[in-house]
């Protein structure tokens, strides 16, 4: 046992000393500026945004009871109007996602679940909530539907998601990890090793010029984004809530040649689109292997130039919200009759 022991410990105290000459050979020969800093930012998606607060499950949320001159926040912390009083006696339709969901940069009365509303009209009894919360990725709407459909305020009967893109933005960070989808930070330890570790920073960031990588794919966040998508499925299959995904609208001529150059890797606009639909081609494919449509509309990313209808590449207009919403409607309405039809969860 004592020869064991003592092996062990020889072997331990060659790969300590083995590891150290790295270390020191690493901080010799590529200096820390050479080195691009990691991405530790969790005041990103909070900063200048006064309907955002810190939470502590999903990283941020809309502020409760927060009125603006452009957005409106709810005493129960969704875009829009207070819940009417006969809420519980209305088919709950929740529309989750990000900025496109929210309604970024349009009114109170222009956004995709306004318009969603309105063409179901008052005889239809609908209540269509708006659970968009901007910059949210799928770990946080994977998150926040947990809290919907295990609380106490919504009675959700519809689930609608629309969620991608703030998953391809995270996967240009160079130490790229699942936690900060969430927190918009990487977990403490990374933190830390990189911080006393030139071999670390070098391992995980890697040498040389300080200059952006260009069009380099992360394969780790589109397999997440994955899991999240398919953990969403999940939860409502087994709460009996139906669901479907909403494609993201998209406009290419609004988007720069340079494309998407906001963390470590520049994506050019060919590029991040050829991402894009890879993106939707995989929750295409996990949708349809359970069974949950994607409903596709007017302003989506198969549409790549159609200026007029946005505002950004992202987001659309009034005209553009109204269009999504049209051709939901029309998807979704079906779907609807037929869950009465079988006696489902709806009122």
């Amino acid at each position: 046992m004592k020869k064991i022991v003592y092996i062990f410990c020889v072997n331990a105290a060659v790969l300590l000393l083995m590891l150290l000459a790295v270390e020191m050979g690493a901080r010799l020969l590529v200096p820390r500026k050479n080195v691009q800093p990691i991405f530790n930012d969790e005041t990103l998606r909070t900063r200048g945004r006064p309907f955002v607060v810190p939470d502590k499950v999903r990283g941020f949320a809309l502020k409760p009871g927060y009125t603006g001159p452009l957005y409106h926040i709810n005493q129960h912390g969704f875009r829009g109007q207070e819940f009417p009083g006969t809420l519980d006696k209305k088919i709950q339709i929740v529309t989750l996602g990000e900025s496109t969901t929210f309604g970024w940069g349009v009114g109170e009365y222009e956004t995709f679940p306004y318009f969603l509303m309105q063409a179901f009209g008052p005889g239809e009894n609908v209540q269509v909530i708006n659970g968009g919360v901007p910059s949210y990725t799928s770990s946080q709407t994977l998150a926040y539907l947990q809290e919907i459909v295990t609380g106490d305020v919504i009675n959700a009967q519809w689930i609608l998601i629309n969620i991608l893109w703030n998953d391809i933005w995270y996967s240009t960070i160079g130490n790229w990890h699942p936690d900060i989808l969430v927190y918009q930070k990487p977990p403490g330890w990374m933190s830390w090793i990189v911080d006393h570790s030139c071999l670390a920073r070098i391992l995980i960031m890697g040498a040389g010029s300080k200059e952006k990588a260009v069009d380099r794919f992360n394969p780790a966040a589109l397999d997440q984004y994955e899991k999240n998508i398919e953990q969403m499925i999940l939860l409502c299959q087994r709460n009996k809530i139906p669901l479907a995904f909403v494609s993201p609208p998209f406009d290419a001529d609004h988007m720069p040649e340079s494309g998407l150059n906001e963390f470590h890797v520049r994506y050019s606009r060919s590029f991040f689109i050829a991402t894009a639909h890879r993106y939707l081609k995989a929750l295409t494919h996990v949708a349809s292997r359970h069974g949950i449509p994607v409903f596709s509309h007017g302003v989506d990313i198969r549409y790549l130039h159609q200026k007029s209808l946005f505002l950004d590449a992202l987001h659309p207009t009034s005209q553009g919200n109204k269009i999504m919403a049209r051709d939901v409607y029309g998807q979704l309405l079906p779907l609807l009759h037929e869950t009465q039809s079988k006696g489902g969860t709806l009122p």
